[in-house]
C-alpha cells in the first residue's frame, strides 16, 4: 500500500514537474514587451472631435445624395437645393466647430462609428451645395464651402493612424476632382481669400511622423496584448491545435519585439525627411520570421501610407498654387511667366519632388503638375489614380486623371 502511495505521488510529482516546466517555458518564450513609444499625444482643451463625428452622422438623405454622385453635375438645381435644405443643421454646425481644435479620441475602428462611404457622403454634400451656388453665381461662396469642408477633413485625421488618412484620403478625392472648375470663375479678391485659408490649413497640417507614431501605437500595443494573453497558456495547460498557433507560441518573442521597436525608429527616422530622400524601410531579419505582420505593418503598407499622405498635401498645394495663379492672372491681365513671380512660398513646392511644381505659361491657359509618387517628370503624362506604388510613373494635374468620377 505505501509502495503504491509512493508510485502515485512519484507520478504527480513527476506530472507536477512536467506541468511547471512546460508553463515556464511557454512564459520565457513570452516575457511581456517592453516598448519605448514616442509620448501620447494629449487632447487639446474643448476637444471638439465628437461633434465632427456627429456631423457625419446627422447627415440627412443619404440614399438622395448617393444617387445625384452618379448624376451629372450632382442633379438638377431643384434635387441639389432640396438636398441643401435638408442639411442646413449639419452646415451650421460644421462652420460653429471648424475654428475649434479638434484631435482624434480613438485610433480604432468601432461598431457605430462612421464608415468610408459616411465621409465620401459628407464629401458629396459639400459638393453639391458648392454646385448650387456656382449655378447661381455665387462662386465666392462655393469656394468658402469647398475650403469648409477641405478644413473639416483636416480636423478628421489630426491626432489620427492609417485609420483616418484613408478617411481624409477617400473624401478628398472627390473634392479635387470637383474644385478644379470653379476656380476660372474667381474674381482676384476670391482667389487670394483661399488661398490664404489654404495657407493656414497647410501651415497647420498634421505631420507625418505623428501619423506614423499612433500607427506603430496600435500595431505594437496590440502585440504587448498578444504577447501577455499567450505568457500564461502553458500554465493553463492551453495547447496549440494548429502548426501555425504552436510556432506562433513557441518562437521566442524577445528578438520580435526588439526588431519592431528598431522598425518603428528606422520609418519615423525617414518620415522626417522630404519624400524624395525617404526609403523604404524594410523587416528587421528577425521580422522576417512568423512574427511580421502580428508585429507591424509590413512595408509596403507603410510606404502605402508614406504615399497617400503625400499624395494629399501635394494635390492641397496645387490648389493653392492654382488659386495663386488665378489671383495673378485677374489682377495683372496674365499669367506668369514662372512660378517665382508668386513668390517664395513653401506650398508652392512639389512635395514629391522638393521642388516647385512643374509649371509652364501657354496664353491664357497654362500646364501645371506634380510629379507624382516617382519623383520624376514624365511629360505631363497623366497619374493613374489610386496607384500610389512608389515606382508608379506619371504626373498629377490639378485634376485628377478618372476615367469615371468613382462610386
Amino acid at each position: 500500500m505505501k509502495k503504491a502511495i509512493a508510485t502515485v505521488g512519484a507520478v504527480i510529482g513527476i506530472v507536477l514537474l512536467m506541468w511547471l516546466g512546460y508553463g515556464l517555458f511557454v512564459y520565457s518564450r513570452n516575457p511581456s514587451p517592453q516598448f519605448s513609444l514616442p509620448p501620447s499625444l494629449t487632447p487639446p482643451p474643448g476637444n471638439v472631435y465628437s461633434e465632427l463625428v456627429a456631423c457625419i452622422h446627422n447627415i440627412r438623405e443619404p440614399g438622395k445624395l448617393a444617387a445625384l454622385a452618379q448624376q451629372t453635375d450632382y442633379g438638377t438645381l431643384a434635387e441639389k437645393q432640396a438636398i441643401v435644405e435638408a442639411n442646413r443643421e449639419v452646415f451650421r454646425k460644421v462652420r460653429e466647430i471648424l475654428n475649434k481644435p479638434a484631435q482624434v479620441e480613438r485610433l480604432t475602428y468601432q461598431t457605430g462609428d462612421p464608415t468610408v462611404e459616411a465621409y465620401r457622403q459628407f464629401a458629396r454634400l459639400y459638393i453639391v451645395w458648392a454646385t448650387l451656388l456656382e449655378q447661381q453665381g455665387k462662386f465666392g461662396q462655393a469656394l468658402d464651402v469647398y475650403l469648409d469642408a477641405f478644413a473639416f477633413l483636416e480636423k478628421i485625421l489630426n491626432g489620427g493612424n492609417a485609420l483616418h488618412l484613408t478617411f481624409h484620403f477617400m473624401a478628398t478625392s472627390d473634392l479635387f476632382q470637383a474644385i478644379p472648375s470653379l476656380i476660372p470663375h474667381l474674381s482676384a479678391q476670391d482667389a487670394q481669400r483661399g488661398a490664404r485659408r489654404l495657407e493656414q490649413l497647410l501651415a497647420n497640417e498634421y505631420p507625418l511622423d505623428k501619423l506614423l507614431e499612433q500607427e506603430f501605437r496600435v500595431w505594437l500595443t496590440g502585440w504587448q496584448r498578444t504577447v501577455r494573453g499567450q505568457s500564461l497558456r502553458g500554465f493553463r495547460l492551453d495547447l496549440p491545435k494548429s502548426e501555425p498557433e504552436r510556432e506562433l507560441l513557441y518562437l521566442p518573442k524577445a528578438p520580435l519585439s526588439q526588431a519592431a521597436q528598431q522598425y518603428m525608429q528606422q520609418w519615423l527616422q525617414q518620415a522626417k525627411l522630404p519624400y524624395p530622400q525617404q526609403q523604404v524601410v524594410q523587416y528587421p531579419p528577425a521580422l522576417q520570421q512568423l512574427g511580421r505582420e502580428l508585429v507591424a505593418r509590413d512595408p509596403q503598407g507603410i510606404a502605402l501610407l508614406v504615399a497617400r499622405y503625400t499624395y494629399t498635401r501635394a494635390r492641397l498645394r496645387l490648389l493653392y498654387t492654382a488659386l495663386r495663379l488665378e489671383t495673378y492672372r485677374k489682377t495683372y491681365g496674365r499669367y506668369p511667366a514662372s512660378l517665382k513671380e508668386l513668390g517664395n512660398s513653401p506650398y508652392l513646392i512639389d512635395p514629391f519632388s522638393n521642388q516647385p511644381f512643374v509649371y509652364r505659361s501657354q496664353g491664357d491657359r497654362y500646364v501645371l503638375y506634380s510629379v507624382g509618387p516617382n519623383g520624376k517628370d514624365d511629360g505631363g503624362q497623366p497619374f493613374p489614380e489610386g496607384r500610389l506604388r512608389r515606382e508608379q510613373p506619371g504626373d498629377m494635374g490639378l485634376k485628377p486623371y478618372l476615367p469615371q468620377r468613382p462610386s
